[in-house]
């Protein structure tokens, strides 16, 4: 076994993992983050070369890693969502390890060793990038498949009319995220208050909410109107309503969460312009 190719195979192999969390997870990084987290992951397979680990270890030491990985790509931006992160790189790890095994045990079982869930190839480059590749689409498709696939925006600006006073919020598409109002059953964007106008003196709605950290209630009106504009130019009106929550949502990035009903249609109370 040669310490540069372990090295050199998992930085490949982590690289497009964590690419294809981006994809799963429906947000944006940048390639450079994703490549320092492919290092750190690419450390972490010299776990191969401790002794054998019984199962129980092996998963928590498998885990364990996936923690800084995780945390140099991603960055943190609330429990919630770095847990989603973890969970998802973790999962895809396997995913793909078992799916690289399967196919090289197909072509040519000889000069595949695993150990500490750690694969070692030793095959030719171009095979092994052939055997990459295919892994990734093969989870692409398998994402395809079971409704996964990327939304065509991530990222989006608001424009916000709130008991008649304008202002605009940087947000991002939560696919965690299906708040409704109760009555009506339009989605609800979450704003960070000190982002947000006044509240209206019209009566809130309460909206409850279930997450990582609890269950609690927002207070909620009904945007005057709300315009989404989308990096390219494309935009959309729709019908919302707008909570207020003192939690920081990001490191400044953006200040506000979108539902995916917004952009996919799950109510005909939007406009495509």
């Amino acid at each position: 076994m040669y310490v540069d190719v372990l090295v050199a195979v998992n930085l490949m192999i982590d690289y497009f993992l964590l690419l294809l969390a981006t994809k799963f997870l429906h947000i944006t990084v940048r390639r450079r983050r994703l490549l320092l987290g492919a290092l750190v992951g690419a450390a972490g397979s010299l776990v191969i070369l401790l002794p054998p680990l019984p199962p129980a270890a092996d998963f928590l030491l498998k885990l364990s890693i996936s923690l800084p990985v995780a945390l140099v790509a991603f960055g943190f931006h609330g429990l919630r969502a770095f847990l989603r992160q973890v969970l998802s790189f973790f999962l895809l790890s396997f995913a793909f390890a078992g799916i690289l095994v399967a196919v090289w045990y197909f072509l040519a079982p000889n000069g595949l060793f695993v150990k500490n869930s750690v694969v070692y190839f030793d095959v030719p480059p171009l095979l092994l990038i052939g055997l990459t590749l295919l892994s990734y689409f093969v989870l692409r498709l398998l994402q395809r498949v079971t409704g996964r696939g990327p939304l065509q925006h991530t990222v989006c600006q608001i424009q916000l009319v709130l008991g008649g006073q304008a202002c605009s919020l940087q947000a991002r598409v939560d696919t965690g995220s299906s708040l409704k109002e109760p009555f009506s059953g339009l989605p609800v964007i979450v704003a960070e208050k000190k982002a947000l106008p006044p509240p209206p003196k019209t009566p809130a709605r309460v909206i409850p909410f279930t997450s990582v950290g609890g269950e609690g209630l927002l207070q909620a009106w009904r945007a005057d109107s709300c315009t989404l504009h989308f990096p390219g130019g494309g935009m959309c009106r729709a019908e919302c309503y707008i909570a207020g929550t003192e939690q920081k949502l990001s490191g400044g990035e953006y200040q506000a969460l979108v539902p995916p009903s917004l952009l996919e249609g799950e109510t005909e109370k939007y406009k495509k312009l």
